[in-house]
């Protein structure tokens, strides 16, 4: 019966994550490709570092691996044309300071240079810059700028000019306060007038922008890009932080993951493929995200849809480095900073139901119940790794009628052996149906008389397993558990251990409640019991570090809880055995 309990763990435990991998995980949604045909003449995109570049390359710039767009004719005048030209002579950065950030602009193109949170650290624990160090691989890139993906030569001119700012080059926000900084461009011979202005304000991750581009009298659509990548120095061993896109409509979210974006290599382009692709429905807001930080548009023109586009730059056999971008139109307010609950929903009125960017996936609910409790320990106990320990406990406690119940029918099933083989050993020609019949007949009765159910053994690793995938979906999701340590030589909760100590420990416990678990049997469908522990511990030795803690503290309360439940159930037992043959005496007597 054990080996039975045995195959049916691992069954259900595969039937759960092929369910989840099937039914529940984000899976990216049919695309609508628009990446344009290239040119078999174009020229790589730049040349490799530490690489000669072919001949007759130019390099450096991203939008060659783009083709070129056909200029539009604009046939109406609706403006007055330019009068006057409107630039700067150099290039000046703009550093503009909050209580929560600090940000730098560039006059050239008028864009983001740096976005450093102030409260919180990248996995370096360096401060955390949102703007990508990878920005400068393609001429300097950066977001906010205008997006050159379709081809368009007066957007990629525009982002190389210098842009007019007349204000001081040191802006602080003091409390209470609101502060703008404007950049202007106007071209007399072309015809082309550009501003941009970003306005802040203290307390608070966003940033309100307005663009206006003017051409030859006619006010044209802005897009503005943000990318190639988000949190600098982010771990690779840190589990589903994978870069992505995702767009709220009012009742769904629609999401692209760039990792699994298809791309394509182009004739003329060494070492490198490209691909794209848009979100076409009408949006409330559109994030640009990894697991705990994002970036989220509201665009004055939702209908508008959400541009993507990414450059895969193959570096070897092995590696390779991704570029992504979103394009949003027209943008009239930007969040740039944690995904934290608390945070998110203080912008609730700016961004519609914006806590959906969390994405906590398969029982969520779950999870964010989770969290709150973990949360609400955290507030007397300042240490996350004994918070989880005191939310175990308290989780067991709350468990303990169902589990003691399982465990006592496991153990009074291991009692009830000698019987159940009598019964085997009495219909022994189960080829006959009638005599299997009778046996499965007399052994229902037994569990019915000694209020056994014999598939009970499986309700604690039921109970079990929707908690352990909610608490890995918290540790890799909720910013509150990033970074924050527990004791000794774990310093990250969401990241593995590093010496495997925890996993290690949390194996031996298991196969040590296994042990003290009631068994049946021969010795070697007892072996078989202790394989399910050992490859579950191999399974979850790169897991974080703070599921293999709630594990592994979860099996020391139930080793104790066991402990108990043997000691009664064999009292019980010897109790029984005491009164039978005190009952047969009884009767020796009187037949004598």
């Amino acid at each position: 019966m054990d080996t039975k309990r045995l195959i049916l763990a691992i069954a259900l435990s595969i039937a759960v994550i092929m369910a989840y991998q099937m039914f529940f995980a984000p899976k990216p949604p049919a695309q609508t490709a628009v990446v344009p045909e290239t040119s078999s003449t174009q020229e790589p995109a730049q040349e490799r570092a530490q690489e000669k570049p072919p001949a007759g390359t130019t390099g450096g710039d991203i939008s060659d691996m783009f083709s070129k767009k056909e200029p539009v004719e604009e046939k109406s005048q609706l403006l007055e044309p330019v009068s006057a030209d409107v630039k700067g002579e150099t290039a000046q950065d703009i550093t503009v300071e909050t209580d929560l950030f600090t940000a730098v602009f560039t006059s050239k193109g008028a864009g983001l240079k740096s976005f450093v949170l102030k409260k919180y650290k990248d996995d370096a624990m360096q401060p955390l810059d949102l703007v990508s160090e990878k920005v400068a691989r393609f001429e300097d890139l950066y977001p906010f700028y205008f997006s050159v993906f379709d081809g368009d030569e007066e957007f990629k001119r525009l982002n190389k000019e210098i842009f007019s700012y007349r204000g001081e080059p040191q802006v602080k926000v003091e409390a209470g306060q609101t502060q703008e900084i404007i950049f202007e461009y106007a071209d007399k011979a072309t015809n082309i007038s550009v501003m941009k202005k970003f306005v802040f304000s203290t307390g608070r991750y966003v940033i309100d922008m307005e663009q206006k581009v003017i051409k030859a009298g006619v006010v044209i659509d802005a897009p503005l890009i943000f990318g190639p990548d988000l949190e600098n120095k982010n771990k690779s061993e840190r589990m589903g932080t994978e870069l992505n896109i995702s767009a709220f409509d009012g009742t769904d979210m629609q999401s692209i993951n760039f990792a699994r974006t298809k791309t394509e290599k182009s004739p003329g382009q060494v070492n490198f493929e490209k691909g794209g692709g848009y979100l076409d429905r009408p949006f409330f807001w559109a994030a640009y995200q990894r697991s705990y930080f994002a970036v989220i548009f509201t665009s004055a023109k939702r209908t508008a849809p959400i541009k993507y586009w990414l450059v895969k730059e193959i570096l070897d056999k092995k590696r390779q480095e991704i570029y992504s971008y979103i394009v949003i139109t027209n943008p009239e307010r930007a969040y740039l900073g944690p995904k934290d609950e608390r945070i998110l929903s203080s912008e609730e009125g700016s961004f519609v139901e914006v806590n959906r960017v969390i994405d906590y996936g398969w029982l969520g609910s779950i999870a964010k119940l989770m969290l709150k409790g973990i949360n609400f320990i955290h507030g007397f106990i300042p240490n996350y790794g004994w918070a989880l320990v005191i939310f175990t406990i308290f989780l067991k406690l709350i468990l303990f009628p169902l589990t003691y119940f399982s465990s006592v029918s496991m153990a009074k099933m291991q009692a009830l052996q000698p019987k159940l083989k009598a019964i085997r050993k009495k219909y022994k020609n189960l080829r006959d149906p009638e005599q299997r019949r009778l046996m499965n007949v007399e052994t229902m009765e037994i569990y019915k008389r000694e209020k056994v159910n014999p598939a009970s053994g499986c309700l604690p690793l039921l109970l079990q397993m929707p908690i352990l995938f909610a608490i890995f979906n918290l540790l890799r999701t909720s910013i509150n558990v990033r970074h924050e340590p527990w004791i000794l030589w774990i310093k990250d909760l969401s990241l593995k251990d590093p010496i495997y100590l925890l996993p290690i420990l949390m194996g031996v416990s298991q196969i040590v409640l296994q042990k003290m678990s009631p068994t049946s049997g021969d010795a070697t469908q007892r072996k078989m019991m202790y394989i399910f522990p050992v490859v579950i511990t191999f399974f979850v030795i790169g897991l974080p570090s703070g599921l293999t803690l709630h594990w592994f503290v979860s099996n020391l309360l139930q080793m104790g809880q066991q402990l108990i439940i043997n000691k009664k159930v064999f009292h019980e037992r010897k109790e029984e055995e005491k009164e039978t043959r005190a009952l047969k005496r009884k009767k020796g007597v009187k037949d004598s």
